[in-house]
């Protein structure tokens, strides 16, 4: 009896060890195995790497975008914006001119031609220093280059265009050299500019002028006699 006692002890023991311990379910081992897969196949996260900041005191490159590209992208005029730009160029030169010229003679009406070349020569010198780094390009850019030409274009086909080109060559100088900063030849000849093709183009401050050299078109500070800038090839 004493060992009947002790087996069915047992079978109960085994009996309640069974039944607090919770069976695994089909369903729960369904839902752990897309959770296994899951972590197997998860990317690793991707550090973002810190913006490089200019150093101290130096400034970021701005993108070099033409002014038409700029104006389309803003729904402005490309025409009109680069003619703009023409003029923000000119007066730019302009008040670099007022302010190089306040301490030179100035320019007075008078029959003196000794008078005349001094007044010239000092206000030459004054705005040729102030643009010692100036270069070709600086108001003429290729995108104001290109814009005369296509302004110019319609003048200088058929009759009309013929005899506007006859006028150009018949004024030519021939020896100018195309120099930005440099002097206009003492004593070459004015090219006139025919007004069919001066109409087309910008209005200018005075003493600025332009002036067609075979097919270029300068710049010229008429008072100072400097070549402000030139465009190559304006007349096809």
């Amino acid at each position: 009896m004493k060992l009947i006692r002790i087996l069915i002890v047992a079978v109960l023991t085994v009996s309640c060890n069974r039944a607090t311990t919770p069976e695994r379910t089909d369903h729960q081992s369904d839902e752990a195995a897309p959770r296994a897969a899951s972590s197997e196949t998860r990317q690793p996260a991707v550090t973002p790497q810190p913006t490089t900041l200019p150093s101290q005191g130096e400034k970021p490159v701005p993108a070099r975008t033409p002014i038409a590209d700029q104006a389309k992208a803003t729904g402005v005029n490309p025409d009109a914006a680069v003619l703009a730009d023409f003029t923000s160029r000119i007066n730019a030169y302009m008040k670099l001119r007022k302010e190089a010229i306040k301490d030179a003679p100035p320019l007075k009406e008078t029959k003196d031609p000794a008078k005349i070349k001094a007044a010239q020569d000092g206000m030459s010198r004054e705005i040729r220093a102030a643009r010692a780094n100036a270069a070709h390009g600086d108001i003429f850019t290729p995108e104001i280059t290109a814009q005369f030409r296509r302004m110019l274009s319609p003048e200088l086909k058929g009759d009309d265009g013929r005899d506007a080109k006859a006028i150009i060559k018949d004024d030519a100088p021939t020896n100018i050299t195309f120099k930005v900063n440099a002097k206009y030849p003492e004593g070459a000849p004015v090219p006139t500019v025919p007004a069919s093709l001066l109409v087309n183009l910008p209005t200018l401050p005075e003493p600025l002028q332009f002036r067609i050299i075979e097919k270029h078109l300068v710049l010229v500070d008429e008072d100072a006699d400097v070549i402000v800038d030139y465009a190559l090839n304006i007349i096809k």
